[in-house]
């Protein structure tokens, strides 16, 4: 009953926004799938919530009072959207990676693996996207949301109960992840598991995984330390886990001043709060050290040719969308020309052809391989077109 009377008031809320009485203050929603000690939901009350407030009084055009519902109270991982399209809340942080029906173009990064670390960089190519790409907020649009903006996570790495040096460590070995990341440990012949996050550490100590492949920051809050004491920097990159929208009847009603702060403070947040994600992956990774785990990293040889064993991930993804009449190959070719415009010298281009002998054979063992002088390691992959022979960044696309 309260939680049916929680909904209600919810609901009134968000189509009631323009009926606050002058000198009140107005209350504003948000909603997640998220636990509250996840490190977004910090992120976002920072960078979102409390510059909202700020800018507002700073105007002198009113306050805000945010009601928040989190951790399954109102939606689960798959229930943002379904909550805002239904007027049960102003705002959400909806995880893309599970609304991959709904919103087939936003899980685009889990795609395109081994790009960069930089948090910022991803975040705002994946905003300029939205933004600027015709057709790829429609999804969105038809779930009577506005895109406002996205969140990048930091890098997505291992912790292990054994040493991971190269992909030859998971041949056959059980993996867990909780995004779309499978492709990911297929391609070195591992094997995914995909689980809720919180089942990860009980299954790490059962020995029904050997190790999980998940963001630092998730490594730290999930206490997996615990269970797994060898952690390896694999550099599969910064990703977009997160989006923010907001119920596009309850924008246009918001009072002009507060609309034009949220719309001001949504343009800025992708840039800011990646900066605060790749900070707190860093601080994960010191926090980890300090506990005790084993850490090492793939040599760049082996990250070019774990890439180019991945076949045709993304050019599937896009080709799906493409055949739905959805801006899925435009949409990769741009993340990669705003990544290579950036700097980043791509590890493989992935709005191109997959390599012809694009094969997962991760041959040479551990031992030998992470001895090997890095100019004889790297000649494999050089003899692609995807893993370029220079540090010069890759060509536009």
């Amino acid at each position: 009953m309260l939680k049916k009377l929680l909904l209600a008031g919810l609901g009134v809320s968000v189509l009631s926004l323009s009926s606050a009485q002058a000198g009140e203050a107005l209350h504003l929603s948000v909603t997640s799938g998220l636990p509250d000690n996840h490190v977004a939901l910090k992120i976002f009350r920072s960078r979102f919530q409390d510059e909202i407030t700020r800018r507002l009084e700073e105007k002198k055009a009113g306050s805000i009072v945010w009601d928040e519902t989190h951790a399954g109270t109102l939606s689960h991982f798959g229930g943002s959207l379904e909550a805002v399209e239904d007027d049960l809340s102003t705002f959400a942080i909806i995880s893309v990676s599970h609304e991959t029906k709904r919103l087939p173009l936003q899980d685009m990064t889990f795609h395109a693996p081994f790009t960069t670390e930089n948090c910022a960089l991803v975040g705002e190519a994946y905003h300029a996207i939205h933004r600027n790409l015709r057709g790829m907020t429609g999804q969105i649009t038809a779930a009577h949301q506005t895109y406002l903006s996205a969140m990048a996570s930091d890098d997505y790495n291992f912790i292990a109960t054994q040493k991971i040096r190269n992909a030859a460590d998971i041949r056959g070995m059980a993996i867990g992840v909780v995004d779309p990341v499978s492709s990911w440990v297929t391609g070195a012949e591992g094997l995914p598991v995909r689980l809720q996050a919180d089942l990860l550490g009980a299954r790490l100590e059962a020995g029904t995984l050997i190790g999980a492949l998940l963001p630092n920051t998730e490594m730290r809050r999930l206490g997996l330390k615990k269970f797994a004491d060898h952690y390896t920097r694999a550099k599969f990159g910064a990703q977009v886990p997160f989006i923010i929208t907001v119920n596009t009847r309850a924008l246009k009603v918001l009072p002009d001043a507060l609309r034009s702060v949220v719309l001001e403070t949504a343009s800025g947040f992708a840039s800011t709060s990646a900066q605060d994600y790749c900070a707190a992956g860093v601080e994960a990774v010191d926090i980890l050290k300090s506990q005790g785990v084993l850490t090492a990293k793939l040599l760049k040889s082996r990250r070019f040719q774990w890439a180019d064993a991945l076949g045709p991930v993304a050019q599937k993804w896009a080709a799906r969308n493409d055949k739905a009449r959805r801006p899925g190959s435009k949409a990769m070719a741009s993340f990669m020309s705003h990544l290579s415009a950036a700097g980043v010298t791509l590890t493989r281009d992935w709005s191109a052809p997959a390599p012809l002998d694009a094969v997962p054979k991760m041959t040479p063992p551990a031992d030998q391989v992470s001895e090997a002088p890095a100019a004889h390691a790297a000649k494999p992959a050089a003899k692609h077109a995807s893993a370029p022979k220079t540090k010069k960044p890759a060509k536009h696309h």
